[in-house]
């Protein structure tokens, strides 16, 4: 009878201490985070659509210039004169005539200036969409290891 007895204890001691591990595991808390995180992707992916729909203009290729600049280029490119510096324009003095209408045209340089800014942020925003799911991914591994202890503790 004591036998059994000392396995009852030993039993309800290991209930006792599962049922602590399982408190302490905070998946509770870790659920009740899930859907901030959730929250938080979903304000990022919509913070950069919104931006990229706000900035169309501006928004340059990898190799290229945005269609704002492209625009006054186009406009400048109409305008080179046809002498420059008493000599009848070549396609070379034409192509450094444009070059120099970056620094020297405002409209131009403030178009650059925009277009580098819109993809400084835009750059922002992708970091944060990955940072956004990176937590959300971490979040759901470490749920899953709880799922996994606890299905552990059960038996």
């Amino acid at each position: 009878m004591s036998d059994e007895k000392e396995q009852m204890q030993t039993y309800l001691r290991n209930l006792e201490t599962k049922k602590t591990i399982l408190r302490n595991l905070g998946t509770k808390d870790l659920i009740d985070k899930l859907p901030e995180y959730e929250n938080a992707l979903e304000k990022a992916l919509f913070e950069e659509a919104s931006f990229r729909n706000l900035s169309t203009g501006f928004l340059a290729a990898a190799t290229s210039d945005c269609a704002e600049v492209k625009r006054i280029l186009a406009e400048l490119s109409a305008r080179v004169p046809e002498m420059l510096n008493g000599k009848k324009t070549t396609a070379a003095d034409r192509d450094a005539w444009l070059i120099q209408q970056r620094t020297d045209n405002q409209e131009l340089a403030t178009a650059i200036k925009q277009q580098v800014n819109v993809s400084f942020l835009l750059e922002n925003n992708r970091t944060a969409i990955e940072m956004a799911k990176k937590r959300l991914e971490s979040i759901k591994a470490v749920l899953a290891l709880r799922t996994a202890q606890i299905n552990f503790l059960a038996e």
